[in-house]
C-alpha cells in the first residue's frame, strides 16, 4: 500500500509556512539582497523539520517500558 498523497491545501499550507520562515530569516539577517534562494532552501529545511515523516514513526520504538531497573535487594 502506498502512503497517501499529499492534498493541494497541504502543499499551500506548507508553501505558506516556508515563506513566512524565509522571510523571517530574510529580515533577521538585516534584508540582504541576493540572498533570497538560501533563505528559502534554509526555510524548506526548517520546515521538513518540523513536520515528522510519517516513515519515521514507523520504526518509532513504541514500547513505554524503563529500561533501567533497580537491581532487587
Amino acid at each position: 500500500m502506498s502512503p497517501p498523497t499529499r492534498t493541494t491545501q497541504d502543499d499551500a499550507a506548507r508553501r505558506a509556512r516556508i515563506e513566512q520562515l524565509a522571510r523571517e530569516i530574510w529580515e533577521s539577517e538585516g534584508r540582504p539582497e541576493g540572498q533570497a534562494l538560501r533563505h528559502w532552501n534554509m526555510a524548506e529545511r526548517l520546515v521538513e523539520a518540523e513536520a515528522p515523516d510519517a516513515d519515521d514513526t514507523r520504526d518509532a520504538p513504541h514500547s513505554t517500558e524503563h529500561t533501567s531497573r533497580r537491581p532487587s535487594a
